[in-house]
C-alpha cells in the first residue's frame, strides 16, 4: 500500500541490523575476551601495513591517491543516494483525496479523503465488536484505495466484523454517491489469526 516493498524494507533493516551486530559482537569480543584481544593485537598491525602496502601499489599517476580509496568513497557516495531516495521514498501512497470526479458540466468535485476516513471511522467506532480501528487512503495505480483496520476483540468471527465493515463501506458509497476501492483488515483473536487476514473490495 506504499511506494517502497515491504521486503525492500525488511531487508534493508536486517542487513542493517545484522553488521551492526557483526561489527558490535567483534568489537567487544576484542575488548573483553584475552585471546581474541591478542589475536587482534598481532592480527591488526599486519592488516595494517598490508593495507598500506596496497594503497602505495595502487596510487594513480599524477594524483598520489590510490584508486582503492577513490572506489570505496564512490561505493560510499552511491550508499549514501540510495538511502536518501529510500528514505524519500519512504511512507508515500497515501493521498489526500478519496474522489476526484470531473465528468460533471460544472466543474470538478473533490472529496478530501479525511471526510472520508472520518466518517467510515466514526460509524465503526460505535461497534463493540472492535477493539481498535483505523482508516487510511492509499494510491493504488492511480486509484485511492481506502485501508480499514480493525482488531475484533476475541471470539468475533473475522467474518461478522468484514462484514460490518462492508456495510459501513456501502453505506459511505451511498453518500459520496459511488464506490470506493477497499481493503480491509482483520487481526485480533484466535479465530482473526488463522482466518484470511485481508480482503479487497
Amino acid at each position: 500500500m506504499t511506494s517502497t516493498n515491504r521486503f525492500a524494507n525488511r531487508l534493508l533493516i536486517f542487513v542493517c541490523g545484522l553488521v551492526l551486530l557483526i561489527v558490535g559482537g567483534a568489537a567487544a569480543a576484542a575488548v573483553l575476551v584475552p585471546g581474541i584481544r591478542d589475536v587482534w593485537k598481532d592480527t591488526g598491525s599486519q592488516v595494517t601495513e598490508q593495507v598500506g602496502s596496497w594503497l602505495e601499489q595502487t596510487q594513480l599517476a599524477g594524483l598520489g591517491v590510490s584508486w582503492i580509496l577513490v572506489a570505496v568513497v564512490a561505493l560510499l557516495v552511491i550508499a549514501i543516494v540510495i538511502l536518501i531516495v529510500f528514505i524519500a521514498r519512504h511512507g508515500h501512497g497515501h493521498t489526500s483525496r478519496a474522489v476526484t470526479d470531473s465528468s460533471g458540466e460544472h466543474g470538478t468535485t473533490i472529496v478530501e479523503s479525511s471526510v472520508a476516513e472520518q466518517a467510515l471511522q466514526d460509524a465503526l467506532d460505535g461497534h463493540s465488536e472492535f477493539v481498535a480501528s483505523h482508516v487510511s487512503t492509499y494510491r493504488v495505480r492511480r486509484t485511492p484505495v481506502l485501508k480499514v483496520s480493525i482488531t475484533c476483540r476475541r471470539g468475533v468471527s473475522p467474518k461478522d466484523a468484514a462484514g460490518i465493515v462492508e456495510s459501513k463501506l456501502l453505506a459511505l458509497d451511498g453518500l459520496l454517491g459511488r464506490e470506493l476501492p477497499a481493503l480491509i483488515q482483520v487481526s485480533g483473536g484466535f479465530r482473526a489469526r488463522v482466518g484470511k487476514t485481508t480482503r479487497l473490495q
